[in-house]
């Protein structure tokens, strides 16, 4: 049989059963970048057969030997993966952590919290009669009775619904505690849904499902306390960089990409359980917080007509599901909760990365009368919002996976060794910063951030992004930071449009209502890369406005802080769902000064220099 080996991995495989040299690939864990997800569009996925240059996605399965050289510089899937393990007394968060988990907000999770308030999984002590002869109940019959009688003068729960694997040890149970039970259960529809029998320590898990990564906090249910993080690429960069390259993948193979969002949880499951030294079947909760698109994905769902006018969802909010049912590695019976989406492109991340701003209090507590909050995720989606007390309204643009290393050709994601600020001396030559002071593996956003303000300070590039001379270490159109790493025109190119996308998205909102920059009180920057984020360099590029420092407060990663509350509060679980009703959806394609803001943000800073002095 026709045998294909991957070079430089030298995994050799028998001819797969299917038609695709792409496929073939993955099958065999090869790695492969396909930004575009496939579609020969990107030129990314370049290999060499028999000394030619081809796209294996565009290239079949032959019916002879063949050598493919795999040439791509993709992320690591492996690679990028870090964590922030706790103290196992579950004590509390300590500084080290705390960064990892807050960003430069520099808070605890702790403050957010509200005293004595419930959570959506409750326990409950009963005491179930034994049988008796001829009394025509079954087990699960006095079970029901038992349960239901604490409930006689409340109206919350007027049914019991026992799954099959909790009713299989039911008996043996009953006669082994002398009737005496305790039982994890939620309450939906006015059915108490019974999830887990006795359990001496149990947890939940708050997740934040982004296009580029994946992030998990393992929860202690009884203290609240945030005990193991965990954060990896999303496996589904390998099908596409960004969410329409995802939704045109999916047309052909759906199953592929909910099985790689579930594998990367699943091992990030796997890492948080061994690190906490607990068992998965302990975890009783889930809460989970992403875009639209990301939520179809891991559901299963068909996402085609999410990009398609009118650009409509399957669904903006899911209903609570089973870990069984989705295929998480937790308790089987253990509820699954969603934050809600409130368009096509404004997700449940954004709805409960709001969670974090005072749009979340009360009026009294909340926004003074008269101020104005801009809220903006910086990530491979720019989503935008806008609000007070009176109003909120929200948008999304195209940002592309620029900010998280993507697209970049040394870029890399926020990590140990990525170069996270460049200064340029009087000679031309750069003085380089790394996460962690390690030897430098690449530059991530806020590193390229900083390097082009620097660039365009010091005048070696114009207003374009294009290089003025070819002096100090300006070579062939790169900048040489350091052996082996460079930015090009090619890389400055592409962070100015995702930064021209994220500024002009918030300069179309705050004109649409009549308000400008001026206008606003607090900038909310969230995404994980804003806590290595430089205010006076996003400035120089025109990524921010220059609004005073104080009026910025940076969260880091918002969307998982906003699954957390929800996982550990039910007043914030109430309170996420009040802001996705307040929420008036804008879609910028019609929006007609879009266009023109776009085109006047694809310069350093701006076309426009008096919104920037």
């Amino acid at each position: 049989m026709p045998k294909i080996t991957f070079l430089p991995d030298n995994i050799a495989v028998e001819k797969p059963e299917c038609s695709s040299l792409l496929e073939a690939a993955r099958n065999a864990g090869v790695f492969v970048e396909t930004p575009c997800g496939g579609n020969g569009t990107c030129q990314k996925c370049l290999v060499v057969i028999n000394g030619k240059q081809v796209l294996i996605c565009q290239t079949a399965v032959p019916g002879e030997d063949i050598t493919v050289e795999v040439k791509n510089n993709g992320p690591c899937l492996t690679t990028y993966k870090w964590s922030g393990a706790i103290n196992a007394d579950y004590h509390g968060l300590n500084e080290e952590s705390l960064n990892i988990i807050s960003g430069n907000l520099r808070k605890s999770a702790d403050k957010f919290l509200i005293d004595n308030d419930e959570i959506f999984l409750k326990s409950i002590k009963i005491t179930v009669p034994a049988p008796a002869l001829l009394d025509g109940l079954s087990d699960s019959d006095r079970f029901k009775r038992a349960f239901l009688k604490i409930f006689e003068q409340k109206a919350e729960c007027r049914d019991v619904a026992l799954p099959l694997n909790i009713l299989a040890t039911l008996p043996e149970k009953l006669r082994e505690s002398d009737g005496s039970l305790e039982m994890f259960y939620y309450i939906e529809k006015n059915t108490a849904k019974i999830i887990s029998s006795s359990l001496s320590s149990y947890f939940g898990i708050a997740i934040d499902i982004g296009t580029t990564t994946v992030a998990l906090w393992l929860v202690d249910l009884k203290t609240k306390k945030i005990i193991s993080t965990h954060n990896a690429y999303n496996s589904q960069i390998e099908c596409g960089l960004d969410v329409i390259s995802r939704i045109n993948f999916a047309k052909k193979n759906l199953n592929e990409l909910k099985t790689r969002i579930l594998k990367t949880i699943n091992e990030l499951i796997q890492d948080a359980c061994k690190d906490a030294g607990i068992e998965q079947q302990q975890i009783l909760y889930v809460s989970i917080a992403g875009n639209t698109v990301m939520t179809h994905l891991l559901l299963g769902i068909v996402p085609e007509y999410i990009r398609l006018s009118p650009y409509t969802p399957a669904v903006f909010q899911p209903q609570v599901y089973t870990a069984a049912q989705i295929g998480i590695l937790a308790n089987d019976n253990a509820p699954v909760i969603f934050a809600p989406a409130v368009g096509s492109y404004v997700g449940g991340d954004i709805t409960a990365g709001l969670l974090c701003t005072e749009l979340a209090q009360n009026t009294a507590q909340g926004i003074p009368p008269g101020e104005l909050i801009l809220f903006i995720d910086i990530g491979t989606n720019g989503e935008i919002v806008i609000g007070n007390n009176d109003f909120i309204f929200a948008c999304a643009c195209s940002a592309g996976p620029a900010f998280e290393g993507g697209g970049i050709k040394y870029g890399v994601r926020a990590s140990s060794g990525a170069i996270e600020k460049v200064s340029i001396n009087k000679n031309g030559e750069p003085e380089i910063s790394t996460i962690g002071d390690k030897p430098p593996i690449g530059i991530c956003g806020s590193g390229i951030i900083s390097a082009i303000a620097e660039l365009f300070r010091k005048g070696i590039i114009d207003s374009a992004g294009k290089f003025l001379h070819t002096a100090g270490n300006v070579k062939n159109s790169e900048y040489i930071l350091c052996g082996g790493i460079s930015i090009n025109e090619a890389d400055i190119e592409n962070f100015i449009r995702a930064k021209g996308a994220i500024f002009s998205a918030c300069q179309t909102m705050l004109n649409s209502i009549g308000m400008s920059f001026k206008d606003v009180s607090k900038v909310y920057v969230a995404g994980g890369f804003g806590r290595f984020l430089d205010l006076e360099d996003a400035r120089t590029i025109g990524l921010l406005p220059r609004l005073p420092d104080e009026n910025y407060t940076f969260l880091g990663n918002s969307s998982c802080l906003g699954a957390y509350l929800s996982l550990v509060s039910e007043e914030y679980r109430a309170k996420l769902h009040e802001i996705a009703k307040k929420i008036t959806y804008v879609d910028l394609s019609n929006e007609p000064k879009y266009m023109d803001h776009y085109t006047g943000a694809l310069f350093l800073p701006h076309t426009d220099r008096t919104l920037f002095e």
